[in-house]
């Protein structure tokens, strides 16, 4: 268990967590960078706001990632299935040869 001193916004409190410090760090340093980056670009210097607006940002960042694997995943599913098929459509192919081949002798 780490604890992670953050001073954010104004704000500044330790927060304990079961992660390892440098990952905590990390987290905490996107953050600030964010809400720093939101400050310098869209002018906003209501600290809530620029909170929020971090949260969401961060938020849709996550969402459009979880999105992404999970068309991935389909994608991958979608590719098992083709194989699938054709392996099966190969051997009934293979299994109508053998019959013709049968008949015709």
């Amino acid at each position: 268990m780490a604890v992670l001193q953050i001073n954010v916004l104004g704000t500044s409190f330790a927060m304990k967590a079961d992660e390892d410090l440098p990952y905590l760090e990390k987290i905490r340093d996107y953050y600030k960078n964010v809400c720093d980056e939101i400050q310098r670009n869209d002018g906003i210097s209501d600290l809530k706001q620029i909170a929020v607006l971090a949260g969401i940002l961060i938020s849709d960042e996550l969402f459009k990632e979880k999105q992404k694997i999970l068309r991935q995943k389909d994608a991958m599913e979608n590719a098992a299935i083709d194989t699938r098929l054709g392996e099966e459509a190969e051997r009934l192919t293979h299994n109508m040869i053998e019959k013709i081949d049968k008949a015709l002798s």
